[in-house]
Protein backbone atom coordinates (compact mmCIF):
# COMPACT_ATOMS: atom_id res chain seq x y z
CA UNK A 1 0.00 0.00 0.00
CA UNK A 2 1.51 3.20 -0.44
CA UNK A 3 0.44 6.51 0.36
CA UNK A 4 1.15 9.25 -1.97
CA UNK A 5 1.52 13.03 -1.09
CA UNK A 6 2.44 16.05 -3.24
CA UNK A 7 3.00 19.99 -2.12
CA UNK A 8 0.08 21.87 -2.87
CA UNK A 9 2.17 24.10 -5.34
CA UNK A 10 2.00 21.01 -7.32
CA UNK A 11 -1.35 19.71 -7.43
CA UNK A 12 -2.31 20.50 -10.78
CA UNK A 13 0.58 19.15 -12.37
CA UNK A 14 -0.30 16.13 -10.67
CA UNK A 15 -3.48 16.00 -11.62
CA UNK A 16 -2.53 15.88 -15.35
CA UNK A 17 0.17 13.24 -15.53
CA UNK A 18 -2.28 11.10 -13.21
CA UNK A 19 -5.33 11.81 -16.12
CA UNK A 20 -2.72 10.24 -18.75
CA UNK A 21 -1.12 7.18 -15.96
CA UNK A 22 -1.25 4.22 -16.46
CA UNK A 23 0.00 1.52 -14.01
CA UNK A 24 3.07 -0.85 -15.15
CA UNK A 25 2.34 -4.54 -16.08
CA UNK A 26 3.76 -5.84 -13.11
CA UNK A 27 1.21 -3.95 -10.82
CA UNK A 28 -2.39 -4.96 -10.47
CA UNK A 29 -4.45 -2.38 -8.52
CA UNK A 30 -7.09 -3.65 -6.44
CA UNK A 31 -8.21 -0.22 -5.06
CA UNK A 32 -7.18 3.72 -4.89
CA UNK A 33 -8.56 6.58 -3.17
CA UNK A 34 -8.19 10.48 -3.43
CA UNK A 35 -8.09 11.69 0.20
CA UNK A 36 -10.82 15.03 -0.37
CA UNK A 37 -8.76 17.19 2.30
CA UNK A 38 -5.35 17.52 1.23
CA UNK A 39 -3.00 16.35 -1.16
CA UNK A 40 -2.92 12.75 -0.85
CA UNK A 41 -3.43 9.79 -2.67
CA UNK A 42 -3.81 6.14 -1.24
CA UNK A 43 -2.69 2.57 -3.54
CA UNK A 44 -3.85 -0.76 -2.26
CA UNK A 45 -1.97 -3.42 -4.73
CA UNK A 46 -0.42 -6.47 -5.36
CA UNK A 47 3.06 -5.81 -7.48
CA UNK A 48 5.38 -9.01 -8.93
CA UNK A 49 8.69 -8.45 -7.95
CA UNK A 50 10.94 -5.29 -7.24
CA UNK A 51 11.29 -3.36 -10.78
CA UNK A 52 7.70 -3.12 -11.62
CA UNK A 53 7.25 -1.26 -8.24
CA UNK A 54 10.33 1.07 -9.18
CA UNK A 55 8.75 1.48 -12.70
CA UNK A 56 5.60 2.55 -11.26
CA UNK A 57 7.45 4.93 -8.59
CA UNK A 58 10.37 6.39 -10.38
CA UNK A 59 8.09 8.57 -12.80
CA UNK A 60 6.73 10.76 -10.06
CA UNK A 61 9.12 11.49 -7.90
CA UNK A 62 9.92 14.77 -8.76
CA UNK A 63 6.60 16.06 -7.26
CA UNK A 64 5.48 13.21 -5.41
CA UNK A 65 6.60 11.72 -2.03
CA UNK A 66 5.90 7.73 -1.06
CA UNK A 67 5.25 6.50 2.20
CA UNK A 68 4.97 2.41 1.34
CA UNK A 69 4.04 -0.23 3.41
CA UNK A 70 3.82 -3.65 2.91
CA UNK A 71 0.45 -5.12 4.01
CA UNK A 72 -1.60 -8.46 4.21
CA UNK A 73 -5.01 -9.66 5.20
CA UNK A 74 -4.89 -10.49 9.20
CA UNK A 75 -6.07 -14.32 8.20
CA UNK A 76 -3.64 -14.59 5.63
CA UNK A 77 -0.79 -13.65 7.90
CA UNK A 78 -1.85 -15.99 10.48
CA UNK A 79 -1.55 -18.55 8.45
CA UNK A 80 1.52 -17.63 6.82
CA UNK A 81 2.69 -17.82 10.37
CA UNK A 82 1.99 -20.88 11.61
CA UNK A 83 3.18 -22.23 8.54
CA UNK A 84 6.58 -20.61 8.49
CA UNK A 85 7.42 -19.55 12.14
CA UNK A 86 5.41 -22.09 14.09
CA UNK A 87 3.15 -19.72 15.57
CA UNK A 88 -0.21 -21.15 16.58
CA UNK A 89 -2.50 -18.28 17.95
CA UNK A 90 -4.42 -19.88 20.78
CA UNK A 91 -8.69 -20.40 19.80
Amino acid sequence: MDIITWDPKDHNEMWKRFEKWEYPEGIKVIGEWSDLSSCRHIVLYEVEDAESYAEGMYPWLDICHFDSFPVMESGDVAKFMAEHMGYNPVV
